[in-house]
């Protein structure tokens, strides 16, 4: 059974036949928006959403920015400044600080721009709030000054966390805004009137007063007062919140005691990782800036196939992506289609129902494997290159219906894709470009390497131009003994001819792509010389 549906009706009965449900999951606005961002809070949380809704449920799918939140100065934020510039913003509310980039009114914007201008293909109809904003707003005034009037008894709570740092009596549990250093967080409040006037003093030694909707509550009443305002029935989190005794524990507990209240029901899920050339990098990070956002993934990926990748592992297994397999991850998704319509038990099967933002086909659709489609990208025409592209599947037989209007504005998306994956993270030896004058290698090829090749155009003379009429000649070929160099050699000697140099994409495939008249006459020339 498919992790999802494990967990279904457990949020099913803690709903306990709500029907009016909403949901949500939070991330700050601390640097690099990276696609692991899109797994728990957004992929995860929006899936749940629909099937709920696919159950006879209102949902409402929220998404919490901090912006709120101190900029906290890390190296990687540093080093997007120059010299010592991002110093000066250190403990400076996110939304403040300025883009290091200067494209943009503030870094917040920056960074969220790749993120959130693409999210909509990953999870349509996904409600944003800002912290920023929420503090404006009067309900939020009413939990905060709730709160501060209850300080007393969420001290207690919130010391069984900290170790010897105990805050002392009389200590108020909001962050004040310090109009003079323009920063949060540094400043001790000393009193909040009901107007929402806040007073305090600042480390640097100033006494005054700002307003509430310029500060923020602390972080451990900040995540329960916004499952308040949201009326957050079931979120997403982060596996570092879900440590027994941490800090979703803690906001747990003063939901129960303080506020009178039930949490929503939480799903932790395991983190992205990243890997470049076989190293795994470790975990995507925000502020330490590893990981790439979801609109680079969108130049080189179709949306459901990174939602698939999401989906099709639990919750608690980590995921490491490499941008250099993103062929691999299209192949996964096109065989988990392929499951779809034979085993609806199977778990790729499922997956790939959750994974499709519109409705499935009705019958398994006509898609271009990816690598296929990257090496037509690369020796098509620049003009009319999708017109071109069918006519060379149908010429080689892996076209053999009529394509419908929706399947060739996929082989369109997936030419398009590959060729921008070839030019940018597909390996070395995927990246073609026809060699056009052969008398560059004429002096690397031995007299047994042109035998060879002339034996191999021998063998093409009588077969249909497919890419298994090409791999059965090379078989046969490679292993008749006829051959006068080693089967290695020989395949260094074919991509020599073809590509300049000695390694490349799979024979077989590569060759069918290309003209057969061009092929068998490249191998005449090379085998005369």
């Amino acid at each position: 059974m498919h992790w999802l549906d494990v967990l279904l009706p457990q949020i099913e009965e803690f709903l306990r036949g709500k029907d009016v449900v909403h949901s949500s999951a939070g991330l700050s606005v601390s640097g690099l928006q990276h696609v692991g961002r899109l797994r728990g809070e957004v992929v995860l949380t929006n899936s749940v959403s629909r099937e709920l809704r696919a159950a006879g449920k209102d949902v409402t799918q929220y998404l919490v920015l901090y912006t709120q939140d101190p900029w906290k100065g890390t190296e990687g934020q540093l080093s997007q400044f120059p010299g010592d510039e991002g110093r000066d913003y250190v403990s400076w509310r996110l939304k403040d600080v300025p883009d290091p980039s200067g494209c943009h009114s503030s870094w917040v914007e920056h960074y969220w721009e790749d993120f959130g201008g693409s999210m909509e293909e990953f999870a349509p109809g996904v409600e944003l709030e800002r912290t920023g904003d929420v503090y404006g707003k009067e309900e939020m005034r009413e939990i905060v000054l709730e709160l501060v009037r209850k300080s007393e008894d969420v001290r207690p709570l919130i010391n069984k966390y900290r170790g010897e740092r105990k805050y002392p009596e009389g200590w108020i549990p909001f962050d004040a805004f310090c109009t003079e250093c323009n920063t949060i967080g540094t400043a001790e409040t000393t009193r909040m009137t009901e107007d929402g006037d806040v007073h305090y003093r600042c480390r640097e030694g100033h006494d005054g007063v700002s307003r509430l909707e310029e500060g923020k509550l602390n972080w451990r009443l900040e995540w329960p007062a916004l499952w308040r305002l949201l009326e957050v029935d079931i979120e997403a989190f982060g596996k570092d919140h879900a440590t027994p005794g941490g800090s979703r524990d803690s906001c747990k507990e003063i939901a129960r005691e303080v506020m009178d209240m039930l949490p929503p029901y939480g799903i932790p899920y395991e983190w992205v990782g990243m890997q470049s050339q076989g190293k795994d990098l470790g975990d995507m990070s925000s502020s330490g800036f590893l990981g790439f956002t979801p609109k680079e993934w969108l130049e080189v990926g179709e949306p459901e196939v990174l939602r698939y990748v999401f989906l099709f592992n639990s919750t608690s297994k980590r995921i490491v992506l490499d941008l250099s397999k993103v062929d691999s991850y299209h192949d996964r998704y096109d065989e988990a289609e392929r499951m779809f319509f034979e085993d609806e038990d199977d778990d790729g099967a499922r997956a790939y129902g959750l994974s499709r933002l519109e409705e499935a086909p009705s019958s398994v659709p006509f898609r271009i494997p990816y690598r296929h489609a990257s090496l037509l990208a690369q020796t098509g025409p620049t003009e009319e290159p999708v017109d071109w592209a069918i006519k060379r599947l149908r010429d080689t037989g892996v076209l053999a219906t009529e394509l419908s209007d929706d399947e060739r504005k996929q082989v369109a998306k997936r030419l398009m894709l590959s060729k921008n994956w070839t030019k940018t993270h597909a390996p070395e030896d995927l990246r073609i470009d026809v060699l056009k004058d052969i008398r560059s290698i004429e002096d690397k090829l031995e007299r047994t390497d042109r035998e060879a090749l002339g034996k191999f155009r021998e063998s093409l003379s009588d077969i249909h131009w497919t890419e298994e009429e090409l791999k059965n000649a090379m078989t046969r070929l490679t292993k008749s003994g006829e051959l006068p160099v080693k089967t290695r050699r020989f395949f260094v000697s074919l991509y020599l001819v073809f590509l300049g140099k000695e390694r490349g994409p799979r024979a077989a495939p590569f060759l069918s792509v290309l003209d057969r008249d061009f092929v068998l006459g490249r191998l005449e020339e090379v085998s005369s010389l």
